[in-house]
């Protein structure tokens, strides 16, 4: 019980700061802060060919068409296995997820970096790639319940992060921002599929010993 609140109050304080976030930066202008710059110039000047490659996988793997062929291979995965609920954990938390960062995209329309190697068509803030692997990873770390998975979901959202910023698609604090919104999106889904979950199955045993007495 006392990993779950600490979630959910985690999660609470986590989308607060996004928000807090990007008020911010939308008050002193919208554009980049100094640390975004500092950063974007470090990406520059480590800038390779084969390093670009692999940024450019990491655009493709977690764009949305990729990731929703992910999410379906992941949900049929969890009804084959007899997992329906967990099927629709990760299903509404990937769709809470995407509408969550296209209302603050254009909420916020903070403009991208004027170097982006990549053509998207939404604002910068927060980055979309990292905003939906995050949720994805920490929801089947959720889920799933090994340390492995969630080592996983750490190395795989930092690696999606630097991707972005690699390919000057977004600045430091959009990839940041993307990282604890997923994170805090896929905690509080999971907390409320999982309190539905209950109640439902509380009701059939409910509604089981009214039948069973009469």
């Amino acid at each position: 019980m006392r990993f779950r609140t600490t979630l959910i109050a985690s999660g609470l304080a986590g989308g607060v700061a996004v928000i807090l976030l990007g008020v911010g930066i939308n008050a002193l202008g919208n554009g980049p802060l100094a640390i975004d710059t500092w950063w974007h110039d470090l990406m520059l000047t480590w800038r390779t060919e084969s390093w670009l490659a692999v940024a450019l996988a990491f655009d493709v793997v977690g764009g949305v068409t990729a990731m929703t062929v992910i999410g379906i291979v992941i949900v049929v995965g969890f009804l084959a296995a007899r997992r329906p609920w967990d099927a629709l954990t990760v299903t509404a938390a990937m769709l809470t997820s995407q509408a969550i960062t296209g209302v603050l995209k254009v909420s916020f329309a903070r403009p991208r970096p004027p170097d982006s190697l990549v053509t998207d068509a939404m604002t910068s803030f927060p980055s979309g790639h990292t905003t939906l692997a995050a949720t994805v990873m920490v929801v089947l770390a959720l889920l799933i319940r090994a340390d492995a998975m969630w080592l996983a979901a750490v190395l795989w959202v930092m690696a999606m992060a630097w991707s972005r910023t690699y390919l000057s698609a977004h600045w430091l604090t959009d990839v940041s921002a993307g990282a604890v919104l997923g994170a805090s999106v896929a905690v509080l889904v999971w907390a409320v599929i999982a309190d539905l979950r209950r109640a439902v199955q509380q009701h059939a045993l409910i509604a089981a010993n009214d039948l069973s007495a009469t």
